[in-house]
């Protein structure tokens, strides 16, 4: 019988750790001559030792019988009821947990007679695992609990991640009950009750066993929060992180070319490091970019989490960029004045951005030149050129942030603004002399010649590498109505409209300074250098990229000489990766041309939120068919249900609705997916799962047994679907959307 031994065969309680100095430390400390126990029972040997509240217990090891004291021990401890759990070699591994495989006696009599009979089931449910491995039991007091559950704790995660029931948790972990899900903060003071008690009991773990991913199971009996069980995590949940379109809508066009939209995903890690490098301490494995729908969208979930760390208000940035997650935090100035080493590496940068303006500028404007001789050099060109712009900007845009945020409170900004003059104002003001013309041919030759030696770089979406430049086509300068996007954006992003006036009112620079104006000057004029710095940076960067566009035509000429391209715009409408790959001899064949005409028609008609969680599903295309209402309801029936997102991936094929696992091999017909529809899942269902394409499940959390399989497995799966084995049958033709949580019958 094991181990920690300052009570042979058993370990601690909490009271008993605290009073184990001198004890055997660190979890291979066994008895004399016995195996290391299993992972199960050495973490939370290793939770008891460290002084973690872990009920009492003990483990049987593989053949050993249960101890004849038993009911004593249960006595002296208070014990009333037991867990019997399994502690088996083969569990809680790096690669699979086997999380819900075996068997799980509760309630049951401390005496010898049910004990045994529990240990007996729990053994024998070994049997569901193939292969030798050692079966210890594992034997827990009873907790009373009046909230259990799981939680899901990562590294770069600033919220841990709970799903909580009333009562005992079995129900939960089977997938009976879908339980509450919730964010619990790790930087904020969680709600009084289990919140608070869960809070801490996490912290613990992580000074215990580090940062790690754990998986952990509690139990909460209304004084104190239980840890249960600990394990790696093997299969992490998928976060539904807050993406907002930002600046990306305002500088692409509404669908982005697919060589800008990957070009700008691939550069998310080096802009975010650009941050990292100045805030030790961020995470590392999430992404600052995501693409939706065709469209570029920065983590606004992330860039809050940034202000959490650094103790300031998320408002921060759900202000200046537009939505927000819903969690609004505030000012933390404990945790502010840590950060203060971040915040003045942070404060020294946009000094420098200002000081070293005119050298980051003509460094930016040559990126691309001379002119690149592969596709390699072209793409490689363009996300420099994209890093350069968007890392030069970050901390001109973070200076001018908070002096006009206090101006705008305080209504004197317009009046400041409207003195104010940047390249892009003056880019404006002379576009609009140029088209009181009307047409070409109207327009004076020498003030359109001088249009575009300065500004011929410039254009409508110049962000986006696809769009022509202005020098590209003089006709776009010259047409009639409000003028081209670039000429109404700039204008409004450096004299912002208060008071409903108009930006462009010509006599409000000429009014004289109020009272408040004249006092809040300083304020001004802290914000309009980096201002115009950021313009002027923008400005340059675009020579930059209107050379790489150049660099890019003349291949994409050599490639429609040589066959390998059918136009030149064909360019447009390769990723990245795709565009090297033509330096490797790869040919699109046809068949490719029509698949991606085809999706860029698709999501052409999609109206994607401007902030939207990463795996919403999005607003339907009006197509013409009828589409139901928020309930999935249409004329001829349910067509859509939706669900909690579980494993990413998109599966077509017929549904299988199943009560109970198959006995034997279910039909499919040759080159047909199979979509298992179910009312829960656990580890019962492995041999099913391993015939299925995707799965639906009906009731469980994301966090539960049979979803962990499921991430395991790697299968394309929704849960949490309600009503699926009532509203689908054999035979539906489905399309299962596992990372936007969505069903929909074909």
């Amino acid at each position: 019988m094991w181990w920690p031994t300052w009570r042979p065969g058993w370990w601690p309680n909490r009271a008993e750790a605290a009073t184990a100095v001198g004890s055997p430390s660190g979890v291979e400390a066994t008895m004399l001559g016995e195996p290391a126990p299993a992972p199960k029972a050495a973490l939370l040997i290793r939770a008891g030792r460290a002084g973690l509240p872990v009920p009492a217990g003990f483990v049987i090891p593989d053949g050993e019988p249960v101890p004849t004291d038993i009911a004593r021990w249960a006595a002296e401890h208070r014990v009333h009821r037991l867990a019997v759990r399994s502690a088996f070699e083969a569990e809680d591994g790096s690669e699979a947990s086997l999380a819900g495989w075996f068997e799980t006696v509760l309630d049951v009599a401390p005496e010898v007679e049910s004990v045994s009979e529990a240990v007996d089931r729990v053994g024998d449910s070994a049997r569901r695992r193939p292969g030798e491995f050692r079966r210890d039991v594992l034997i827990m007091a009873m907790v009373a609990a009046h909230h259990a559950g799981v939680a899901f704790s990562e590294p770069g995660r600033y919220d841990d991640l709970v799903n909580a029931t009333t009562g005992t948790a079995d129900g939960l972990l089977s997938g009976q009950v879908v339980g509450d899900r919730r964010e619990l903060p790790r930087l904020e003071r969680a709600e009084a009750g289990w919140p608070h008690r869960l809070q801490r009991l996490l912290s613990e773990v992580r000074r215990t066993f580090g940062d790690r991913p754990w998986d952990i199971e509690w139990a909460d009996d209304g004084t104190v929060c239980w840890l249960l069980q600990i394990r790696p995590i093997t299969a992490a949940p998928m976060r539904n992180e807050t993406l907002t379109a930002a600046n990306h809508a305002e500088i692409l066009p509404p669908l982005p070319s697919h060589l800008m939209t990957s070009i700008i995903a691939e550069a998310g890690p080096d802009l975010f490091a650009w941050y990292r490098r100045r805030v030790p301490g961020l995470p590392t494995d999430r992404h600052f970019l995501h693409v939706k729908a065709g469209r570029p969208m920065i983590n606004l979930s992330l860039l809050e989490d940034m202000m959490r760390h650094l103790g300031l208000p998320t408002a921060l940035v759900a202000g200046s960029i537009g939505g927000g997650s819903g969690h609004s935090r505030p000012l933390r100035p404990t945790r502010l004045v840590r950060s203060a080493p971040s915040l003045i590496r942070l404060g020294l940068a946009q000094v420098a951005a200002v000081v070293r303006a005119e050298a980051n500028q003509r460094r930016v404007a040559g990126i691309g030149t001379p002119s690149a001789s592969t596709f390699t050099d072209f793409a490689d060109d363009l996300h420099r050129s994209y890093v350069a712009l968007v890392t030069g900007m970050f901390p001109l845009s973070s200076a001018i942030g908070p002096p006009l945020g206090v101006l705008r409170r305080l209504g004197t900004l317009y009046e400041h603004a409207a003195r104010h003059r940047t390249i892009t104002t003056e880019m404006a003001e002379r576009l609009r002399r140029l088209r009181s013309a009307r047409s070409v041919d109207g327009a004076d030759g020498t003030e359109l010649d001088g249009f575009l030696a300065d500004f011929g770089h410039r254009g409508v979406y110049e962000s986006d590498i696809a769009r022509p430049r202005y020098r590209d086509d003089p006709s776009i300068l010259l047409e009639t109505g409000d003028g081209p996007p670039i000429a109404k954006a700039s204008a409004a992003a450096n004299t912002p409209d208060v008071g409903g006036r108009p930006v462009s009112d010509p006599p409000s620079d000429r009014r004289p300074r109020t009272v408040k104006g004249r006092l809040t000057l300083p304020l001004w004029l802290a914000a309009a250098k980096p201002m115009a710095a950021r313009e002027r940076y923008r400005h340059e960067a675009m020579r930059s990229f209107a050379a790489i566009r150049d660099a890019g035509l003349a291949l994409a000429d050599d490639a429609v000489a040589l066959g390998r391209l059918r136009s030149v715009d064909d360019l447009w409408l390769l990723t990245a990766d795709e565009v090297r790959s033509l330096d490797h001899g790869w040919v699109p064949d046809a068949g490719f041309w029509a698949r991606r005409h085809k999706e860029r028609a698709e999501l052409a008609v999609l109206e994607v939120p401007h902030v939207i969680g990463l795996h919403d599903p999005l607003p339907a295309a009006n197509n013409g068919r009828a589409h139901g209402d928020g309930d999935g309801q249409a004329a001829d029936g349910v067509r859509r249900l939706t669900g909690l997102a579980l494993a990413p991936g998109i599966v077509s094929g017929t549904a299988r609705v199943l009560a109970e696992p198959a006995e034997g091999p279910l039909e499919r017909t040759d080159g047909e997916a199979l979509v298992v529809v179910a009312r829960s899942i656990d580890a019962g269902w492995m041999t099913t799962l391993d015939q299925a394409d995707a799965v639906v499940v009906e009731i469980g959390g994301d966090l539960s047994h049979g979803s962990i399989l499921i991430r395991e497995l790697g299968l394309p799966s929704v849960t949490n679907v309600a009503g699926a084995t009532r509203q689908l049958v054999d035979g539906d033709s489905l399309r299962v959307d596992g990372a936007a949580g969505v069903v929909e019958r074909l």
